[in-house]
């Protein structure tokens, strides 16, 4: 713990073999399950050569990829591109021919219900990052948003932070919580390496550092829904 902050190490996280929950053989990794605000967050494990079937669920995700790549209705998505599940809308298949590392905020129920057929509605989104430009988001920090609606008051970015910077305790003043995508973070006397995570527990946050740069995928929770 520093303060404001909770710190999860990707190499501590507890695992759940999902193949117990629905079938799939994957596994998923928690990093956060913040009841409050019905946030899930995980590190979703799938090996090369499987698929997740179209599927539905009550809840709706925003869903990155840390490594490998998806492929979905034909397009091919890779690391930070990101997958919008809506609630109730079936989406899917996915396929992960090498093996896929992925980062899943959901909102609300995450059980799955396997589907063979599309709906008439195509809310569910895929986005590719290198689509969208980087922007100044403050001193030596720049971004990008990944989700900004459809989600619920979810908003998903990445922010790239030039080497020096810093994440101070009034910028995005409604983060939740960010994962080291690459380079390093420190909070505190600790350092933060690749998918180390953290998130805001209230009170005055400490700033967080940034001596070599190092790319985030964060995650705000806006007062309003989108």
């Amino acid at each position: 713990m520093e303060s404001g902050y909770a710190i999860v190490r990707v190499a501590g996280i507890p695992w759940q073999a999902r193949k117990n929950v629905d079938g799939w053989p994957n596994r998923a990794g928690m990093y956060c399950d913040d009841r409050a605000n019905e946030l899930c967050i995980r590190l979703i494990d799938y090996p090369a050569g499987s698929t997740e079937p179209r599927h539905v669920h009550a809840g709706r995700h925003a869903t990155t990829v840390l490594a490998g790549r998806a492929i979905i209705d034909g397009v091919t998505l890779g690391p930070l591109d990101a997958v919008l599940g809506p609630s109730n809308e079936p989406h899917g298949p996915l396929h992960y021919p090498d093996g896929c590392k992925l980062l899943s905020a959901f909102q609300g129920s995450y059980f799955h219900s396997e589907v063979h057929e599309l709906s008439g509605n195509k809310a569910y989104r895929l986005i590719q990052s290198a689509q969208i430009p980087w922007r100044a988001a403050g001193t030596g920090c720049e971004a990008k948003t990944l989700v900004d609606r459809g989600c619920g008051p979810l908003l998903l970015q990445a922010l790239r932070f030039a080497p020096g910077a810093r994440l101070g305790a009034r910028e995005h003043p409604q983060l939740h919580s960010a994962l080291v995508v690459e380079g390093s973070a420190m909070l505190g006397g600790d350092t933060l390496g690749e998918w180390d995570f953290f998130h805001v527990t209230g009170g005055e946050r400490t700033p967080v550092a940034f001596p070599g740069g190092a790319t985030l995928l964060a995650i705000s929770l806006r007062a309003a829904a989108a």
